[in-house]
């Protein structure tokens, strides 16, 4: 497995453990105010957190395991895999933004529509580590 692989797992881990803490956070909200909550800053900077923390201590432990291949420079199959994965991932990104644009003409609420676009980026950000992983396991 090389390091893009690995430090792809790393991040689809990571993505989904603060993802997790923030829709966790936002569904308690919810409940309790019966209604689409506001934007929580500090919920948001706590999922930063735990993302950042997560990239280094994973991507320390994959450069750990070995380290030639965490310094190697990027190759021609690497970009490309770079590349299609982040091309597609984009696309989705667009198509859910859009998709949330439209839901908040149809529902008319902000809070929804900004949580809806936070979605967006985790899913679009998960599907472009998942591409990534399975490009390198088909062999493009």
């Amino acid at each position: 497995m090389t390091f893009q692989e690995k430090s792809a797992w790393v991040m689809i881990l990571a993505l989904i453990i603060s993802g997790g803490f923030y829709a966790a956070s936002i569904y308690g909200a919810a409940i309790a105010l019966q209604d689409i909550p506001p934007p929580n800053g500090i919920g948001m900077g706590v999922a930063v957190v735990i993302i950042v923390a997560v990239a280094i201590f994973g991507h320390a432990v994959a450069a750990i395991g070995n380290p030639a291949d965490a310094n190697a420079p990027e190759d021609e199959r690497d970009r490309l895999v770079v590349w299609r994965s982040g091309n597609l991932s984009g696309a989705l990104l667009g198509v859910l933004c859009i998709l949330s644009i439209f839901a908040y003409a149809v529902v008319q609420h902000g809070h929804m529509m900004f949580h809806a676009i936070v979605f967006s980026l985790v899913i679009s950000q998960l599907a472009e580590y998942a591409l990534t992983i399975w490009y390198y396991r088909r062999g493009v």
